[in-house]
């Protein structure tokens, strides 16, 4: 690996915590998927592979060090719970669930409350956090759960939907209404659930499809005694802290995403490579090579895509009501695009729980990341929250502002800024640099690749359709136009994405690749500008082979799939 990316922040950490854990095909190994699979039939919560990631100070990475955590950079912090989420999605949940309370309390708790949860957090406890109810879904300005005044306080009266590790949560984060009308009817209680007071109930664990073992619960609450302290900020503020609270947590939610998508897409290429059809491999027939490639190409576009939303929300978090939404989508989108190509490959063994590849592993991967599609938004959910703004986004024009930013993010060799999450914002205000900046990028990067038309036509296209999404956007309706055009929007946003980073980094092996190798680039492209035109990207099969000659040249060097290629654990034994 290129030393520029070997020094990348968190490279080393990945490299380092794959040692840990091992060889994940051990069948014996605590840590590997067949332990995971073990748990996963039988619904059981990761304990000891969660005991040993708190040892190393895994739960750290998400808690400012003001707090005694050892956060630096979401980009960083992405590449370490992909790299445990790879063999068990279970383990950020597991010793992450409390980044969306924690965010809350970073923006507007008392130093008191900041202290307590830190407290709680480093030494391994959850902090869960309470907004949905189960009659209202995404129409949170809908929920009923209430304080009411009382003499020392408040009495809390309601039932919180679906919270994360609602059976084990020493404290939560809850929002409910104080008011009647509008945003600024709801404030949020900080809740020591510890002692058990009257009034509190919490269900039995919910069953899911994926996250088997994590405790999802409802938490019920029939007058239950709030003390005026339990406050955090002012009343009216905790569904906007709230909602900003969620931008972070869509961006660290993708990192979950690509754990499973690499993982099946391993999967698949171990099966294809180990398995004839008449005198060839599998490998090397037409239709799988195809359904490979597009696979391949999902999982370098999403890397691509959630590795710059990491960058950005550094450089500015006040755009992440777009920014976070759009890559979350993309990214959880081409991972269930990855599942299917895979599914393809692995035919029948696809849905056998004994005996395919990794007995049972790819069902637990599949369910997996269906949930993580839809754990903090539900798709359409997630695509509304922001596509009332497009309007205003897609009008946005080049700029020096924009040009800069653009390098500062995708640059992998330039310093990012301290993340501050108090510019965390509810609206963009009309402002997308990476859509703005894409013209002159365009322009510059289709003559440079004069040696790669097929390359350079793609990016064309892409020039023309970002050029393309004011008029789209006027022409949209306030309902299904708008969510339709929110999807295009992510697709693009994604593929500008992959043409930044590429323009940024044409000295750096990206993938392993040779350095300024504008093959990635024309498979991501290839994928994604399929996707934002709605057709199947099977279509454009022929610029995707060349991420499924990226890919399998990192499997055999036993490399993550990813543009930062981390060592992996050595295997004792030959692949299966």
């Amino acid at each position: 690996m290129n030393a520029v990316l070997r020094e990348f922040p968190g490279v080393a950490a990945a490299e380092e915590l794959e040692r840990l854990l091992g060889d994940p095909y051990d069948d014996a190994g605590p840590y590997g998927f067949a332990a995971a699979v073990a748990r996963d039939e039988r619904d059981a919560f990761p304990e000891e592979l969660c005991a040993v990631l708190r040892e190393a100070g895994f739960h750290l990475n998400y808690l400012p060090k003001e707090w005694g955590g050892g956060f630096e950079s979401f980009d960083r912090s992405m590449l370490l719970v992909r790299a445990a989420a790879r063999r068990d999605l279970n383990v950020m949940p597991g010793t992450m669930f409390g980044i969306t309370a924690a965010t809350c309390l970073a923006l507007h708790g008392s130093p008191e409350q900041q202290r307590y949860a830190a407290d709680l957090l480093r030494r391994g406890g959850a902090v869960g956090f309470a907004l949905s109810e189960a009659d209202h879904g995404s129409d949170l300005l809908a929920n009923t759960a209430r304080l009411e005044p009382a003499a020392d306080g408040w009495r809390l009266t309601g039932e919180k939907w679906m919270v994360g590790l609602g059976r084990r949560c020493e404290a939560v984060y809850l929002v409910a209404r104080t008011g009647e009308r509008g945003p600024g009817a709801f404030s949020a209680v900080l809740l020591d659930l510890a002692g058990g007071p009257d009034g509190f109930e919490r269900s039995m664990p919910v069953r899911t499809g994926g996250m088997r073992g994590i405790d999802f619960a409802h938490l019920r609450f029939d007058g239950f005694p709030v003390p005026a302290a339990a406050l955090v900020g002012r009343e009216g503020q905790g569904l906007e802290a709230a909602v900003k609270a969620q931008q972070v947590v869509r961006t660290m939610s993708m990192a979950g995403s690509l754990g499973c998508g690499d993982t099946a897409l391993r999967l698949s290429l171990d099966f294809a490579a180990g398995r004839r059809t008449g005198r060839s491999m599998l490998t090397e027939t037409p239709y799988v090579r195809r359904e490979l490639a597009v696979a391949s190409a999902a999982l370098l576009a999403a890397d691509v895509t959630a590795l710059a939303a990491a960058r950005g929300i550094h450089a500015a978090p006040e755009l992440f009501s777009v920014w976070g939404c759009a890559a979350k989508h993309a990214v959880a989108e081409a991972t269930e695009e990855l599942m299917r190509r895979c599914a393809t490959v692995l035919a029948t063994r696809s849905v056998l729980r004994t005996e395919g590849p990794g007995g049972g592993l790819f069902q637990k991967l599949q369910r997996d990341a269906a949930l993580v599609r839809v754990v903090d938004a539900s798709t359409v959910a997630n695509l509304r929250s922001f596509a009332s703004q497009l309007p205003a986004v897609a009008g946005a024009r080049a700029t020096d502002e924009a040009a800069e930013f653009v390098r500062t993010v995708f640059d992998l060799r330039a310093p990012l800024p301290p993340y501050e999450p108090g510019r965390l914002d509810l609206n963009a205000r009309g402002r997308d640099p990476v859509t703005a900046a894409l013209p002159t990028v365009a322009r510059e990067a289709s003559a440079r690749l004069a040696a790669d038309p097929g390359t350079a036509a793609l990016v064309d296209r892409l020039g023309a359709a970002v050029a393309g999404l004011a008029d789209e956007a006027a022409r949209a309706d306030r309902d299904t136009g708008q969510v339709d055009l929110a999807e295009r929007f992510s697709w693009l946003h994604a593929a500008c994405c992959c043409l930044h980073l590429w323009w940024a980094n044409r000295e750096l092996p990206l993938w392993g690749t040779d350095a300024g190798s504008s093959g990635w680039l024309g498979a991501c492209l290839g994928f994604l500008l399929a996707r934002a035109e709605g057709a199947d990207p099977r279509r454009a099969a022929a610029a995707q082979l060349a991420a499924w000659d990226a890919v399998r040249e990192l499997h055999r060097r036993n490399r993550l799939f990813s543009a930062l290629p981390v060592r992996l654990a050595p295997a004792p034994s030959p692949r299966p």
